[in-house]
């Protein structure tokens, strides 16, 4: 017969047996009252995480600017009839000055084939623009000219223009420099301003324009006269 005491149960098994005794306690319960109970998660168990919903927002596109004219009857591109040299210059962000030899006749946009000036009063160099001048120069007709609001201008057909103004006038004027100049003249209906659109001799579109108050009256040496 040995004499060895039968050994205590440790702490973690004792822990252990209660937790097993509480689960049946537990479930025992449950089955009396009728309501579902929930298993004890074990501690390696996830933890329940809330559901996320992302919602997408759309940006609706902005509508399509129309694309604005490049000179009116008042205009060309931000000068404005009216402005001296100096405000078509800050309106234009480039600086416009008259000629030395001529302070009334500005350029305000050259290329090496093609021009645009602007005129002031030759006795007042200081006032306000009367009118602007493109002149199609060494340009072809099929090049990318300045469009107004109609879509004419240098390189345009009387024909296209007569279309765009029917009310416009037609005359031969004869041009102590350029010679003979079809001109086709549109009056503004809302200002004192014109197109006058001037065809050479022989020439089937546009090759000179100018527009505003005190277009059409001169076509050559407008800056020392004749």
């Amino acid at each position: 017969m040995s004499d060895r005491r039968p050994q205590r149960p440790s702490r973690a098994a004792r822990l252990a047996a209660f937790g097993i005794g509480a689960a049946v306690v537990m479930l025992l319960v449950s089955a009396c009252s009728g309501d579902p109970v929930e298993p004890p998660q074990a501690s390696g168990d996830p933890v329940p995480v809330p559901t996320v919903t992302v919602t997408a927002t759309v940006t609706a596109e902005p509508e399509p600017q129309e694309e604005a004219p490049d000179f009116g009857f008042t205009f060309f591109e931000q000068a404005e009839i009216g402005q001296t040299f100096a405000q078509a210059g800050q309106a234009l962000g480039m600086p416009v000055i008259g000629m030395d030899a001529c302070p009334h006749y500005g350029a305000i946009w050259l290329t090496d084939i093609a021009t645009t000036y602007a005129f002031t009063n030759a006795s007042n160099p200081g006032s306000g623009i009367t009118f602007f001048y493109t002149n199609a120069f060494l340009g072809s007709p099929g090049d990318p000219w300045p469009r107004n609001a109609e879509g004419v201008g240098i390189g345009s057909t009387q024909a296209e223009i007569l279309a765009a103004y029917p009310g416009a006038t037609t005359a031969v004027v004869s041009d102590l420099g350029a010679g003979d100049i079809t001109v086709v003249t549109v009056e503004d209906p809302d200002s004192d301003s014109k197109y006058a659109f001037g065809f050479y001799a022989g020439s089937s579109t546009a090759d000179l324009l100018q527009w505003g108050p005190g277009a059409g009256v001169q076509w050559s040496h407008l800056c020392g006269g004749f």
